[in-house]
């Protein structure tokens, strides 16, 4: 087993030997006739057929694909064997990861006979016979919302500091097991853990079981964020046994019996990594990533996207005399039952790397399934005009671009990289994504010419950004969107919080990015593209995160810029209170953070507005 920097020292001098080979053989960009972003695209994606990602996908999903498993394993390796065919180079990471295995539950109506099919879930604590009275809390929706902003603790709006009103109307779960409509993500176990309850029983809103991850930890724990393993005995049982269970609770009281076992700890995963470089070995890159575990065989989640992976990196691999910036892409482990472990690794042992070489992160997820109609993306700002205009050329349709969640091996935004998912789905009245994370998401439910035109859609984009003469990413729009959400949270605040330095810092830096994106060289220049994204970094970081650089955030919707959250406590809370103070305490510091991070970002700016006016 390999977890010191001695196969990460290899990759990099493996990826240097091959850029300097290709330097020494190939054209360069420059040479390359006609315009490149074209040629590559046309290129690749004629290299890419329903036919051979049909044939990849038979490899990679007749795995069952647990991270760390057997078959997990299996497929690493084919994919390894594939690229070292192609001549890609490739290196496998071996590293120790806190994941959680689902193993059984059971669940039984006390005085009865009644034990209807479970399942356990990630993250799940494990227990034997765990007897007490139900409580139904109806929706999972119903649950209590997260305190506007909490930093590394989770904490519930209802039950915070003092100054606030707690509901009363709530039956009390303290010691009982609560019965609640919903999946068992992240967000729903921790509040029925801050509520008190002793154990979860998940009623699916279908008749599937679907498997799940519990854990607001993301990546391994560390000494920061280890207090939130979760601690909650989980069961999830189908819509119509919840129901025969609520209506015996209609009858009187019901006591139910629950076990559940996972198997929770350090277990050795592997990350396949390719690098295919640019022109010089100083070149930056784009990091390409999706995860390559899944629920049990995973078509679309997420054998699909880890084909198209594999194809991409082959295609550009047979054109990188076309690229101008290298591609690095991963297949990461321990997605789901290690809740982004890989991806978060990656970062942890490559940040500086990151920071100084890489200019976005692509993010493939979903790709291939059958009867998709709609498209979108999952972007930063930065990038939204590149997905937009991707898809419309590709597929003719105009979408709209949604802003990052806190989701799908997002593990980069501390790092400051722009975020690119291109998704294309099924729309709920053709049924949905019914078969997600279920033993159902098997080899039909993948569509070679649904993949084909994903992959190319992916290639469209990619060629784009290892391509084009400027990296074409838009900083003003990043610079507009944080604009725009401060004057949310002014309005939000109203006289009780001023923003009006922000704004004004602001302002006076997308003046001066204005004038920098209109004085890039026609003719590109790599440390141009750099020094745009350095100004990208500290916005990224404050738009995207509440603890930085080094150390992820829970696994918890936060939306952007949420450091400033805090302002809607200011606006429903009594300035006597307790908690309108420490939410005034937290906007201040929160403040110090954004007013540095402009000013790092302006100071970028501005030195590479005087670098370009004396080009």
């Amino acid at each position: 087993m390999k977890i010191d920097a001695r196969v990460s020292d290899e990759a990099l001098w493996l990826w240097t030997a091959a850029a300097m080979l290709a330097a020494a053989c190939g054209p360069t960009p420059s040479e390359a006739p006609g315009d490149p972003v074209a040629a590559l695209t046309a290129a690749v994606q004629a290299d890419i057929t329903p036919e051979g990602l049909s044939e990849q996908v038979d490899s990679i999903v007749q795995y069952e694909r647990l991270s760390g498993s057997p078959g997990e394993n299996a497929a690493i390796d084919h994919i390894v064997r594939e690229l070292e065919r192609e001549g890609v180079a490739v290196t496998v990471d071996t590293f120790m990861a806190w994941v959680s295995d689902p193993i059984s539950a059971r669940v039984q109506v006390v005085g009865t006979d009644f034990a209807p099919e479970a399942i356990t879930v990630s993250g799940s604590a494990s227990v034997e016979g765990l007897e007490e009275m139900v409580v139904d809390l109806g929706s999972a929706e119903d649950l209590p919302p997260f305190l506007a902003l909490t930093g590394e603790d989770l904490v519930l709006a209802e039950e915070g500091p003092a100054g606030s009103s707690a509901r009363t109307d709530r039956p009390d779960v303290r010691g009982r097991i609560a019965l609640v409509t919903g999946t068992p993500g992240p967000d729903e176990v921790a509040k029925l853990s801050l509520l008190g309850a002793a154990g979860a029983v998940f009623v699916t809103t279908e008749e599937r079981l679907i498997d799940m991850t519990t854990t607001t930890v993301w990546g391994s724990p560390s000494l920061r964020d280890y207090r939130r393993i979760p601690a909650l005995p989980v069961a999830e049982v189908r819509k119509s046994d919840g129901d025969r269970i609520r209506s015996m609770l209609g009858s009187g009281q019901v006591r139910i019996r629950v076990s559940a076992e996972t198997r929770t700890g350090w277990k050795p995963l592997r990350l396949a990594v390719a690098r295919i470089p640019g022109p010089t070995p100083d070149a930056p890159y784009i990091l390409l990533g999706g995860h390559l575990d899944a629920w049990y065989h995973g078509g679309t989640d997420n054998g699909g996207a880890n084909v198209a992976m594999l194809e991409v990196a082959r295609a550009f691999h047979r054109q990188k005399n076309l690229m101008r910036r290298g591609l690095v892409v991963a297949w990461w482990p321990g997605h789901s039952n290690g809740r982004y472990a890989g991806s978060t690794w990656f970062v942890d042992h490559h940040f500086d790397e990151l920071r100084r070489h890489a200019l976005a992160y692509v993010n493939f997820e979903g790709l291939g399934q059958m009867g998709a109609k709609r498209f979108s993306a999952s972007t930063t700002a930065s990038l939204a005009a590149l997905a937009r205009a991707v898809v419309k050329e590709g597929v003719g349709d105009s979408i709209r671009t949604g802003y990052p969640g806190r989701s799908s091996d997002e593990s980069f935004h501390g790092v400051g990289l722009p975020l690119l998912e291109i998704d294309h789905s099924r729309l709920n009245e053709d049924g949905g994504y019914w078969w997600w994370h279920t033993p159902d998401d098997t080899r039909d439910k993948v569509d070679p010419e649904v993949l084909k035109t994903d992959t190319d859609l992916y290639a469209a984009a990619i060629s784009r950004l290892v391509a084009a003469p400027n990296f074409p990413v838009d900083v003003a729009a990043t610079v507009e969107r944080l604009g725009s959400i401060l004057e949310e949270r002014q309005q939000a605040a109203g006289a009780r919080f001023d923003l009006s330095e922000p704004l004004a810092r602001q302002r006076a830096l997308l003046a001066v990015v204005r004038e920098v994106e209109s004085s890039l060289p026609a003719e590109g220049d790599l440390t141009v593209d750099l020094a745009r994204i350095a100004i990208l970094r500290p916005l990224h970081r404050v738009l995207y995160t509440q603890l930085g650089p080094y150390h992820q955030d829970p696994a918890s919707p936060q939306g952007s810029l949420p450091g400033l959250n805090a302002v809607e406590i200011l606006a429903s809370e009594d300035p006597g209170s307790d908690r309108y103070r420490f939410a005034e305490t937290t906007l201040l510091r929160e403040e110090a953070r954004l007013l540095e991070a402009l000013d790092q970002a302006t100071a970028a700016a501005e030195r590479l507005r005087d670098r370009l006016r004396t080009r």
